[in-house]
């Protein structure tokens, strides 16, 4: 189940940012791991900022695209998204 959860990247938020500060955004590109992970590629921008991108699973939960851990899908992701 945890494989299928990583194929379905329909709802995707990339957070990045400098320092303490970090900007939500939903991912617009196509909904593929390998797509998002070259989109948090480029945000990071060779080591200069950070970045991170969750998955929507169901509910309230989430899951790190990068490392596959759940995490808490916020009430934010969705505002980012709609």
């Amino acid at each position: 189940m945890k494989n299928e959860m990583k194929n379905e990247l329909a709802r995707v938020v990339i957070i990045s940012g400098e320092g303490d500060v970090g900007v939500i955004e939903p991912h617009t590109g196509r909904p593929t791991k390998r797509a998002v992970m070259a989109r948090i590629k480029r945000e990071r921008c060779g080591g200069d900022r950070w970045a991170k991108a969750i998955a929507y699973v169901d509910g309230n939960e989430g899951f790190d695209v990068e490392t596959g851990e759940p995490v808490f899908w916020m009430p934010e992701y969705d505002s980012a998204i709609d």
